[in-house]
């Protein structure tokens, strides 16, 4: 039911909506508000939407009126409830918890908005002069923003229209954090700190986004004090570096700095406590190196078969540099055959940015279909990969395969 549906869902979906929809993320959404904000004359007002446990309290009602699909198989599936420790827990509203629809169902009852507010506040002549209301819906999932000329307008027309649409749907708006900002003062959206300084618009990462990542690294450092420093490398860098790629379209550097300064500390004091008898230059020594004439590099040293000095080195957020973004077409769907051209060259940018520098692995990817040989399914710069390498007739061949797949052949041999 769900192939059958998620097509219609693309179609008739709001053009600025991105959360669980194909070919979307959340970069196109940050984008948008770019697009929006950063202008001359644009908006200074944001209305930022809350919905009070959406997935939880969508109307059964409206779905079973409203979602073009049968309504026995709906209405049967809403009520299925879930199973918990052997205990079944009915649902009366909103949609299952883990549903692999229930996204797609929520996505659709959230469409509409858009249209909505773009007939009422579209721009109007008035005495040969243009009046514009400068209304913008930015949605992400349950998440989104409105923007509007000034706060009144928001306060007044823009969030009582939202009322509405939402209670026609069993929803409610979060009074406590549903807030209106000036640009000015910046707001919060998808990890993202979106704020203005004098004409320019800046994306970076919000305080609470940072405050999670030094938590989840000092987790880490502090909850493996007496592993190996190459096991500690190998635990922090899938961390630091998903982190940084997703950040990397924002204006990041100062937040990047300050991180990589967190790490070095952390790891300062995981070494001068594994070694507490030891001079500090002692244990500087033997953990920090200069690599390719950068000093302090937190790396394991090890030698190769061969006998070659080698290094694993813990990466840096500051290594990790902006990267420019290019949002997807409002009305580009994925399901439409005269798109197709254009997500295919979307896709091979993306991986062409994620591959730069590398052209056998990119020689890889080409030569074997942009699959995975072990899966079958594609790979895109969306989930990490790795290079599998395999004895086939005495001679080595590598394989440009998913980092889980990689995992898991890596576990059955």
């Amino acid at each position: 039911y769900l192939m059958a549906l998620e097509p219609i869902a693309e179609t008739t979906g709001d053009r600025f909506s991105y959360g669980f929809r194909k070919k979307r993320r959340t970069m196109d959404a940050i984008r948008q508000i770019d697009t929006v904000l950063n202008r001359q004359h644009s908006p200074e007002w944001i209305l930022e939407g809350d919905i009070k446990g959406c997935f939880d309290h969508i109307s059964h009602g409206w779905l079973i009126e409203n979602i073009p699909m049968d309504k026995t198989i709906l209405r049967k599936w809403l009520k299925c409830g879930a199973v918990f420790n052997g205990k079944l827990f009915p649902t009366e509203e909103g949609t299952p918890q883990g549903g692999i629809i229930s996204p797609t169902l929520a996505n659709m009852a959230l469409d509409g908005l858009q249209p909505l507010l773009a007939e009422r506040f579209k721009r109007r002549f008035i005495n040969y002069k243009t009046f514009h209301y400068k209304v913008n819906l930015i949605r992400y999932a349950d998440d989104f923003i409105i923007t509007g000329r000034d706060k009144e307008l928001l306060e007044n027309e823009v969030k009582p229209m939202v009322i509405e649409f939402l209670k026609e749907r069993g929803l409610t708006l979060s009074e406590e954090k549903t807030t209106i900002t000036n640009i000015y003062d910046g707001f919060d959206f998808l990890g993202f700190n979106v704020r203005k300084f004098g004409k320019r618009l800046y994306t970076s990462p919000s305080k609470d986004a940072q405050k999670r990542f030094r938590a989840k690294i000092s987790d880490i450092v502090k909850g493996h004090k007496m592993c190996k420093q190459e096991s500690l490398i190998r635990m922090l860098n899938p961390v630091i570096t998903g982190w940084g790629n997703y950040y990397r379209y924002g204006a990041s550097t100062n937040a990047f700095h300050g991180c990589d300064n967190h790490i070095y500390n952390l790891t300062k004091k995981w070494a001068l406590r594994r070694h507490p008898k030891k001079r500090k230059s002692w244990v500087a020594d033997k953990y920090w190196h200069e690599i390719r004439g950068r000093k302090w590099t937190f790396a394991w040293k090890y030698e190769t078969k061969s006998k070659k000095v080698n290094y694993l080195t813990l990466k840096r957020l500051s290594d990790i540099h902006y990267t420019p973004y290019k949002q997807v077409k409002g009305e580009a769907n994925p399901f439409d055959p005269e798109y197709d051209d254009y997500f295919f060259q979307r896709k091979e940018q993306q991986m062409l940015e994620s591959l730069k520098g590398r052209k056998s692995l990119l020689y890889l990817w080409n030569k074997q279909k942009r699959t995975c040989p072990l899966c079958g399914k594609e790979i895109d710069c969306t989930k990490a990969w790795n290079v599998n390498e395999i004895s086939v007739g005495g001679s080595i061949v590598r394989q440009l395969v998913h980092n889980n797949c990689h995992k898991r052949n890596k576990r059955n041999c």
